[in-house]
């Protein structure tokens, strides 16, 4: 038997078997395994493959592919609301966020920096206000507590008692709404 993936040899100690967003296989294996070794992995974990790939290729059919003219709306609403948006919540909380930044991270709504500036992806225009409102609750407890910790979530508990059924429905929509 031929593996049908590509194989890529490295120094690493494991095999791996990964499947990409599409769906598509690869395999990582140390020089020291043989193809033989190999190919005994892949047989062995060829259900496991075939419903990581089909799972996978479900997800990429659900996810959203928006269009240029719809990220640019969306990164002007979040230019324009954003910003405002965090003052607002900066001035309520008692905390100095000494910027705002509009970014286009694909894998986080948001980040806040050692010197308390805050980044915003674009995509977060695409939730409901209410989520909005969390992730910049959320950023802003970072000036105070650069952590997740319990000190952390007391602290967005203080401004959004209602925080934790916030990031379950953060989550859902995630599960309802992927993105690239």
């Amino acid at each position: 038997m031929s593996i049908p993936y590509p194989i890529q040899r490295s120094k690493r100690k494991t095999v791996q078997i990964r499947i990409d967003a599409q769906g598509a296989v690869s395999i990582r294996a140390p020089h020291r395994v043989s193809a033989a070794e190999i190919e005994r992995i892949v047989r062995e974990k060829q259900d496991w493959i075939n419903a990581q790939v089909a799972a996978q290729k479900a997800r990429d059919a659900r996810r959203e592919h928006p269009s240029d003219e719809q990220i640019a709306a969306w990164k002007q609403a979040a230019r324009a609301e954003l910003p405002a948006l965090t003052a607002a919540w900066a001035r309520r909380m008692g905390v100095l966020c000494t910027g705002v930044k509009i970014t286009s991270a694909a894998r986080r709504w948001g980040s806040c920096s050692s010197r308390d500036s805050i980044c915003y992806s674009y995509r977060i225009m695409r939730l409901p206000p209410a989520l909005r409102e969390y992730i910049v609750v959320h950023e802003l407890a970072h000036i105070r507590q650069k952590n997740h910790s319990p000190a952390f979530y007391a602290e967005v508990a203080r401004f959004l008692p209602d925080y934790k059924q916030r990031i379950a429905a953060l989550r859902a929509f995630e599960r309802q709404h992927p993105m690239d």
